[in-house]
């Protein structure tokens, strides 16, 4: 699942990966030297940002379906109407379509 990391957790996660580097690094290599805190904070911020990142991926399809609807729907109309309706109705579906690429754009981005 995708994950949405905010820019204080990118800091954090940075710092935290550099404390247990030292920690690594200065320890055995035969045992863990890392601290079980550093372990566990790290776990957290990765479970905030996959649930976060999971939700954003939901609020994006359901955006989708919506603008995929609204084109259709626009469509619709301008096949039953004629002159200024129908000029309209083609740029009002252009307009929901554009919009359903650019929400299918960023969907791509969290795969």
């Amino acid at each position: 699942m995708p994950s949405s990391y905010t820019g204080a957790e990118k800091r954090r996660l940075a710092w935290l990966t550099l404390k247990a580097a030292k920690q690594s690094m200065a320890g055995d290599r035969n045992t863990d030297t890392i601290d079980d805190r550093i372990k566990s904070e790290v776990e957290r911020i990765e479970q905030r940002a996959e649930d976060r990142g999971a939700r954003e991926v939901n609020a994006l399809q359901g955006r989708l379906n919506e603008a995929r609807n609204a084109a259709a729907s626009a469509k619709a109309t301008m096949r039953t109407s004629r002159g200024k309706d129908r000029t309209a109705a083609r740029q009002q579906m252009n307009e929901h379509e554009r919009a359903a690429r650019r929400i299918e754009g960023e969907l791509r981005r969290y795969q």
